[in-house]
């Protein structure tokens, strides 16, 4: 969430905050998270905001600024569907069984579920495409000059 949030302040307007401070933008970042460490001025700003009877955010579109290439802020984002593959059980041994040349599983993995960008569940009689895909769900990748912020959301 602080990580699209921050997206969105920074791709908006290619123009200055017009916010009263750097500090009360500030706020837009550090609520979602509970003020963490590195947030003291923006819980400031928040707390003066309410003793004068302010909302205690300012609005959000007077925080949003694009600044230019190469100053380090320069914030990005990418979004798209996802498959969901579920947790599977995978055979990784086998050893023939009986007579008949049959195959028997004799090693099984656990597979985690995972996600596949770019990748939308496809249902049919045959089964689900991707293999073990049980839902399409939506990703979102927040970038400051190119380089990932976080992790991927996935909702």
């Amino acid at each position: 969430m602080v990580a699209v949030i921050a997206a969105l302040l920074t791709t908006v307007s290619p123009y200055t905050a017009n916010a009263a401070s750097q500090a009360e933008c500030s706020i837009w970042l550090c609520l979602p998270g509970g003020f963490p460490a590195g947030c003291g001025a923006a819980y400031s700003a928040m707390i003066s905001r309410v003793k004068h009877f302010k909302p205690p955010l300012p609005a959000f579109s007077s925080c949003a600024v694009n600044p230019p290439p190469g100053s380090g802020s320069h914030m990005t984002f990418d979004y798209g569907p996802a498959a969901l593959i579920g947790e599977q059980r995978t055979c990784t041994g086998w050893s023939m069984w009986g007579g008949d040349g049959g195959d028997q599983c004799t090693q099984w993995t656990n597979v985690p579920a995972h996600y596949i960008k770019g990748t939308i569940c496809q249902h049919n009689d045959n089964g689900s495409e991707p293999p073990g895909c049980v839902a399409t769900k939506m990703y979102g990748d927040v970038f400051i000059e190119g380089t990932p912020a976080g992790p991927t959301f996935y909702w």
